[in-house]
């Protein structure tokens, strides 16, 4: 799993080739992939390249509208092969794991901009609306997104959320690997000089399941 990109052509290239190293597949990218300081063409021709599943971000919704391209170090032209990467990507993916059905977005489900932290809580909760349908669907036992940098995994009824979290300078640069056999999450630096020293080992817990009234 490779968080929010960013443009981080230098860095994305590292951890790829640590992943390849490691025989992880599939590579898994949650979006966010323009916006940043480095080279978008070279970003995205990359991933491509490399075959890695990407789902798109809120960023690239905003640059193929035309919006908040005042942003501070917004991407603003793209080639056409570029453009043609992004306006393919589906919203969502779907993946089938030993224990059950995990669902790769960029905020929570279809809403590219939903905030879920480790401390979200309460009203806060109850206004990321397509949290709570996944959380009710039968069909899917795990969420992996992105969008807020910040890596977690977290447990609510009937749902398990693992934050990949991001490759983008300004914030801690980590890289996600997930053994479903284990059941175990595993984050490494994707800093320069650090890529793939191993950061933090979480469990992955199934979900419990949810209590109807």
């Amino acid at each position: 799993m490779i968080g929010d990109v960013h443009c981080e052509s230098e860095t994305l290239e590292r951890v790829l080739d640590v992943l390849e190293s490691m025989n992880v597949e599939p590579v898994l990218c949650v979006g966010d992939l323009v916006d940043g300081h480095g080279d978008a063409d070279a970003t995205l021709k990359l991933l491509e390249s490399r075959h890695v599943q990407c789902v798109a971000g809120n960023h690239e919704r905003w640059l193929l509208t035309g919006e908040h391209r005042n942003l501070e170090n917004a991407t603003h032209v793209i080639n056409q092969e570029s453009r043609a990467f992004i306006e393919a990507l589906p919203k969502m993916r779907h993946y089938q794991t030993p224990h059950g059905t995990a669902l790769l977005c960029h905020g929570v489900g279809d809403a590219d901009e939903a905030w879920l932290l480790p401390d979200t809580k309460g009203y806060a909760l109850q206004d990321i609306p397509t949290l709570r349908e996944l959380m009710l669907d039968d069909d899917l036992q795990f969420m992996i997104g992105g969008h807020t940098h910040e890596r977690m995994v977290r447990v609510f009824p009937g749902l398990t959320v693992i934050n990949a979290g991001t490759i983008y300078r300004n914030d801690e640069q980590t890289f996600t690997v997930i053994d479903f056999d284990q059941m175990r999450v595993r984050y490494y630096s994707a800093a320069s000089g650090s890529t793939g020293k191993l950061v933090e080992e979480l469990p992955l817990p199934v979900p419990p399941p949810v209590e109807y009234p």
